[in-house]
Parts: C-alpha cells; sequence; structure tokens
C-alpha cells in the first residue's frame, strides 16, 4: 500500500513540475503564435548515427530547386572557391539533398561564427531540463551579486537585454578586444565587468560576450575545468545526438567560447537544428526541457528588437540593423545564424532544415537570403500547418 502511495506521489509530482516549466518557458510576445513542432516520423530510424537518404518528392518544384542550388554554388571568389561550401536539405528527417563545393565534404567542419550562439542556448537547455539552473534565477556572476547588475537573469542574456555595455558594437572593437585582444586571456572577466547601462528587458543589443557569459554560467554548473566540462557536454548533449565529432573552443581559463567558436560538419549543424524541430526530444529522451524550444523561437519583449528570440533568429521583420533571415520564406522559421553565412533554417511549417555554410566574400548578405528562400520555395509547406502558418503571419503583422 505504501509503495502505491509513494507512486501516486510520484506522478503527481511528475505532472506538478511539467505543468510548472511550462508555464515557466511560456513567454511569448503579443500577437506571436507558434506553429506546432512536427513529431519525427514513426518507424524512421533517428539520425544519430547517420542520416538516411530519400528521394525528393513529386510536388518539390526540381526546376526551381535546381535553380536555387546553383545560384548558390555559381557565385565564387577570384580562386574559384565558391562561397557556398556546403548546402543540406533535411524533409521529414531524412536527407533529400547534400551538395559541396569541390575540396569539401560531408567530413568536413566549418567554423560557426555566432553559430554557437545557439549551442550556448542548448547548454543552458539540458541544465535547466535537470534543474541546475532555471530562467528567472539572478544571472551567477561574481561581479554582478552586489549592485544594480544583480537584477539580470539568464532569460534576459539569452534575449541579448540585460542592459550591460556589453553590445558588439558597429567597429567591433570591444568584441575584439575580448576575443583577440588583451581580454583573450579572461574573456568572461572582461565582459563581466562592464556596467549596467540600461534596465534589464527594455533594450536589446547583440552582445557575443554575453553569450560567453552564459556558456561561463553554464560551465560552473558542468565541471571544474575544460576537460570535466567537455565530458558533461559529450554525455549529455552531444553524445545523445550523435554529434561527438563536434570541437567547442576554450578560453585560456577554460571556458567554452559560446558566442563564436565551434567547428562541426554539416550534418551535425543539422542534428543540432533537428534537436529543435523536435521539440527538444531525440530519440524518446528529452534533452531539453518541455517548452525550452517555444521559448527559444519567441521574439524578445522590447521596443527595439523585431526578429531575435533567445539566441536564435526570427524570420519576421527586424528593427534597425536587424538583418533579414529568409524574405518571402514562413515566419514560422527560426534560424541558427553565424557571419559568413552559416545558416541552419528550421522549418516546422515543412518539416524541414535547409543548412548552408561557407562565406559571404562576394556573396551580399542580402542576395544569399534570396538564393536560399528559393530553396525554400520550391518545397510545399506541409498541408495541415498551411492554415496556421497563415494566421500566424496575419497576427504577427497585426501585432506589430
Amino acid at each position: 500500500m505504501l509503495k502505491i502511495e509513494e507512486k501516486v506521489r510520484e506522478n503527481v509530482m511528475s505532472k506538478l513540475i511539467t505543468l510548472m516549466l511550462g508555464l515557466l518557458f511560456s513567454t511569448l510576445s503579443q500577437g506571436q503564435r507558434l506553429v506546432p513542432l512536427p513529431e519525427h516520423p514513426a518507424g524512421l530510424s533517428w539520425p544519430t548515427a547517420t542520416w538516411s537518404n530519400t528521394a525528393l518528392g513529386d510536388d518539390v518544384d526540381r526546376a526551381a530547386l535546381d535553380s536555387a542550388i546553383t545560384s548558390l554554388f555559381a557565385v565564387k571568389q577570384a580562386s574559384g572557391v565558391p562561397d557556398t561550401r556546403a548546402v543540406l536539405i533535411i524533409k521529414s528527417g531524412q536527407i533529400v539533398h547534400e551538395q559541396y563545393a569541390e575540396g569539401f565534404n560531408k567530413d568536413a567542419r566549418f567554423h560557426s561564427w555566432s553559430a554557437a550562439k545557439s549551442f550556448t542556448n542548448a547548454l543552458i537547455g539540458v541544465l535547466a531540463n535537470q534543474g541546475r539552473l532555471d530562467l528567472d534565477q539572478q544571472a551567477p556572476i561574481p561581479a554582478w551579486q552586489d549592485d544594480e547588475r544583480s537584477q539580470i537573469t539568464v532569460r534576459h542574456m539569452l534575449n541579448m537585454t540585460s542592459g550591460i555595455d556589453n553590445s558588439d558594437g558597429a567597429d567591433g572593437g570591444f568584441i575584439g578586444e575580448a576575443l583577440y585582444g588583451h581580454g583573450a586571456s579572461d574573456v568572461n572577466q572582461m565582459a563581466a565587468n562592464r556596467p549596467l547601462i540600461s534596465e534589464p528587458n527594455s533594450e536589446w543589443a547583440y552582445s557575443t560576450v554575453t553569450s560567453n557569459l552564459l556558456a561561463f554560467v553554464a560551465g560552473n554548473s558542468m565541471g571544474d575545468d575544460r576537460y570535466s566540462r567537455q565530458a558533461y557536454v559529450n554525455q549529455h548533449l552531444l553524445s545523445p545526438i550523435g554529434a561527438d565529432d563536434i570541437i567547442m573552443s576554450y578560453d585560456k581559463a577554460g571556458y567554452f567560447l559560446g558566442g563564436s567558436h565551434v567547428y562541426a560538419t554539416a550534418r551535425d549543424y543539422a542534428r543540432l537544428g533537428y534537436l529543435y524541430l523536435r521539440d527538444g526530444i531525440w530519440d524518446g529522451q528529452r534533452i531539453l526541457p518541455e517548452g525550452w524550444v517555444d521559448f527559444s523561437r519567441t521574439r524578445a519583449s522590447t521596443e527595439n528588437n523585431g526578429n531575435y528570440a533567445a539566441h536564435f533568429w526570427l524570420n519576421v521583420k527586424g528593427k534597425g540593423w536587424q538583418p533579414d533571415m529568409l524574405p518571402g520564406g514562413p515566419e514560422s522559421a527560426f534560424v541558427i545564424a553565424g557571419n559568413g553565412g552559416q545558416y541552419v533554417y528550421i522549418l516546422p511549417s515543412h518539416d524541414m532544415l535547409l543548412v548552408r555554410l561557407g562565406e559571404w566574400q562576394v556573396f551580399s548578405r542580402v542576395d544569399l537570403v534570396k538564393s536560399l528562400a528559393a530553396v525554400v520555395a520550391a518545397f510545399p509547406p506541409l498541408k495541415e500547418t498551411t492554415e496556421t502558418t497563415e494566421t500566424t503571419e496575419t497576427e504577427t503583422e497585426s501585432a506589430e
């Protein structure tokens, strides 16, 4: 009898925890509706060890797709190397197109630049799933504990709304000093010592070193040095999704450079995107908390922010310098993005991922995203999400 009562209590507590997590991460901006995340196809093996391949569906506009892919690889530098080095398309859990420039292949690793920020989001999510971190807790950064910066939460940092004076800036001066100048020996100390210049959650400002500070926060919950921290990341994130070959870079103090320095293959970038497309679940295992992906694809609610969420970009109209992600594409898309055109487009409305890696030494950002939008346009959306997607776009526009 006692065992039955204990089991009942466990079930009640489990349901309460699930409800609390759902409430915790349900911070949708006014007017923003989210397209439901599709489930992994029944009977299909998860891409932990390898991705399965399948042919393009008959509903794909192949001529349009071929034209768009050709345009991506046609833009070449003076050396003759295309700016686009890799294109990978995952549809309903399977590879339908994979192409590399000469000299590159499925084993080639590509520098993430700011795409690393979404890896940092995942690290915080893993810790939140284990109850080690809370979105609305005071950011555990020693330099902030005894002054006005103690108001800053983990949520503010993920949304880039901390109010700290550490944004990248137009000239890149601060981030350059932090990563490659006198701050490189301890990036986090340099970043944390900056003053508060606006109330938390009042202004959005893109900050690479804020992502590094989040990696510092994560690292302190994972281990005492870079080796124990990497072992934790491998055990709880990379190995479960089959991305053990990812290389994460660390500063001299032993903390992951979470704003800019990951090296990964196109398929491993896709694995991270696929984890988010599947709501933080991989092969029956919940890696990220329930509601975490919805939080990650919800616009940060400051007046000067148009299309930034929680270390992911959104395909809605930006404000100020914020770039368009996929012009004409579904507004439900959310994006892992890095300098040089490192893109992982997560498209719930299509049950699809589009990965593009390379440079934009010749390509302009504007022309590149137009070509990528043409790739997506060749694929029809899922029938069951078409109406929902249209509603999402209309209501988002009216809210703005």
